[in-house]
């Protein structure tokens, strides 16, 4: 049995994955406490609600951790946030509304410094037991440049470039780190972000179910094999 700790787990592909998992001791972060206490439940685990942008929430769920879950095996970053809409069009009311300041900061502070900070905070624990893994849920907009999400596109650009620098330093310590890349996913993670896309998009995005299986294809590979990087997608969405 590992100790799993995992992001963004009360809704989406961190739940999907939780479900997975679940005859691991698991550790369930999320801001939304709600979804997160009934899964919580559901699946007889421990939860944590924090919001990954706030330094003193991160810190106190590193204070729960050092006391809870000194043997942390694996950490599973799936929190974040959307948004989309090109510089051209924010004079359309919609696009206005969903690139205010307050959410790009949102949408830079959750996905980008969260995901870091999760890995600043807790890796050491991965390193200090010498072995570990950590596997974040990145984007194919963390691979490819998309002109209609640029912000998003940048925070998830963030993440992946982070993670190709610090994996060999982590591989030092017996330390493992995968970006899983997934393009569009059928979930309510656009309508969360006030985004509703329409169905004719919808149709093309992968299951979070099937995001969840490569993300524990990835987690059960033998600790000597690590995959950087892995995209996934909906053959149709090309």
């Amino acid at each position: 049995m590992r100790y799993v700790l995992i992001t963004g787990a009360g809704n989406g592909v961190g739940k999907a994955t939780a479900k997975l998992l679940k005859d691991e001791k698991l550790l369930l972060v999320d801001s939304d406490e709600k979804n997160l206490k009934k899964l919580a439940q559901d699946l007889n685990a421990e939860y944590f609600a924090c919001d990954i942008s706030n330094v003193d929430k991160v810190n106190e769920l590193k204070a729960y951790v050092e006391k809870n879950f000194a043997k942390l095996d694996t950490i599973i970053n799936c929190a974040g946030v959307w948004t989309k809409g090109e510089i051209s069009q924010l004079s359309d009311k919609h696009f206005a509304e969903i690139n205010t300041l307050e959410k790009i900061k949102d949408v830079l502070d959750t996905n980008t410094f969260g995901t870091i900070a999760m890995i600043t905070t807790f890796a050491p624990i991965l390193m200090k037991n010498k072995k570990g893994q950590i596997i974040n849920v990145n984007s194919q907009s963390g691979v490819e440049t998309e002109e209609f999400c640029p912000v998003y596109n940048a925070s998830k650009h963030g993440t992946y470039y982070y993670r190709k620098a610090i994996q060999r330093d982590l591989a030092k310590h017996n330390v493992k780190i995968t970006d899983v890349c997934p393009g569009l996913i059928k979930t309510d993670f656009y309508v969360r972000n006030n985004d509703k896309l329409p169905p004719e998009i919808m149709k093309l995005g992968l299951a979070v179910e099937d995001v969840a299986r490569t993300i524990k294809y990835v987690f059960d590979l033998p600790h000597e094999i690590t995959i950087p990087s892995i995209e996934v997608r909906n053959i149709k969405n090309f």
